[in-house]
């Protein structure tokens, strides 16, 4: 009865196993969509989402902020490597890609219903 129970708690954990895997499957790339599609070009400016590498310490981000011409509005409490930040001068995302930025993204990035309007469920957000 015992190795019953063990075995029965084996093909549970391999269920839960198969069903993370087909998660990530399906979502993985659906995120890789949104992920591109919030990506912005050079000329971009306002208000934006950047990542700068982990290695970069809080005063050499900062600085690149201002470098680039910006200003820190918050941090991305689970994210740690990722601000949003502003400037109205235009080419701000250049600016912050030429100082080391991994990526400049729309602030659709954090948005859930842009994130669900790449799969059709629902409408994507107005801008």
């Amino acid at each position: 009865m015992i190795a019953n129970s063990n075995n029965s708690s084996t093909q549970d954990h391999k269920w839960v196993l198969v069903c993370l895997l087909l998660l990530a499957v399906t979502w993985l790339p659906l995120l890789g969509i949104h992920v591109y599609k919030t990506s912005l070009s050079d000329s971009s400016t306002g208000t934006v989402v950047v990542v700068f590498s982990p290695s970069l310490s809080s005063r050499e981000l900062f600085q690149e902020v201002m470098d680039a011409n910006g200003s820190l509005v918050r941090p991305i409490r689970w994210f740690p490597d990722a601000w949003i930040v502003h400037s109205l001068e235009s080419g701000f995302a250049g600016r912050l890609k030429e100082r080391g930025a991994w990526g400049v993204y729309s602030t659709d990035l954090l948005n859930p219903e842009a994130i669900l309007s790449c799969i059709g469920i629902s409408a994507p957000p107005s801008t």
